[in-house]
């Protein structure tokens, strides 16, 4: 059974339980070690949103840096059971929430949640940013949140005026911008 290795904070060195499916493209590991560099000083008791949550690596990093609570978004049955273990196995149920439906779904449904940090790593090639982005930032963040895209690095760079990028990596084919929300300017 294949793993992801937690890079950083108190579940450091811990490995998660992922499967081995062609769909499933974790966040690479020298891209989270940048980000949460980056959000380790702000990220205490931050409340985060890790859309198309996959092996789950960017909310369990989270987690492991100061996060208060992380609320997963996978639409794959196995991946999602995948995604229930490794929050049993490292006792977070009560910090973690995850839900069995697709990203669309959550963000046309969901109502009255405001995140602090919003992963949002869709798969390649879907235009999914471009449709869930403008909701997202309506609906779901504030002024001051973030949002981590992870695209690949060949696609454009979706912005919107309200979204400050403050920084940026890469790592292979992927491409991840660390966005501040100011909606009013």
């Amino acid at each position: 059974m294949p793993s992801i290795r937690i890079i950083s904070g108190v579940f450091g060195g811990r490995n998660l339980k992922t499967l081995d499916n062609k769909k499933l493209r974790p966040t690479p590991a020298r891209m989270r070690e940048q980000l949460f560099s980056w959000l380790r000083p702000e990220i205490n008791n931050f409340t985060c949103l890790d859309l198309f949550a996959g092996s789950g690596a960017l909310g369990f990093e989270a987690i492991s840096n100061g996060a208060k609570k992380v609320v997963f978004i996978e639409q794959n049955l196995e991946i999602y059971k995948c995604l229930k273990f490794n929050c049993e196995k490292l006792n977070l149920l009560e910090q973690i929430q995850a839900y069995r439906q697709s990203a669309e779904n959550y963000v046309r449904r969901t109502k009255d949640n405001i995140f602090d940090l919003i992963f949002l790593d869709p798969p390649y090639n879907k235009n999914y940013i471009k449709i869930l982005l403008p909701k997202i930032i309506e609906k779901f963040v504030k002024n001051g949140s973030y949002i981590f895209i992870e695209m690949n690095s060949y696609d454009e760079e979706v912005y919107y005026g309200c979204m400050k990028l403050m920084k940026e990596a890469s790592s292979g084919d992927s491409t991840g911008r660390l966005y501040q929300i100011n909606k009013w300017k």
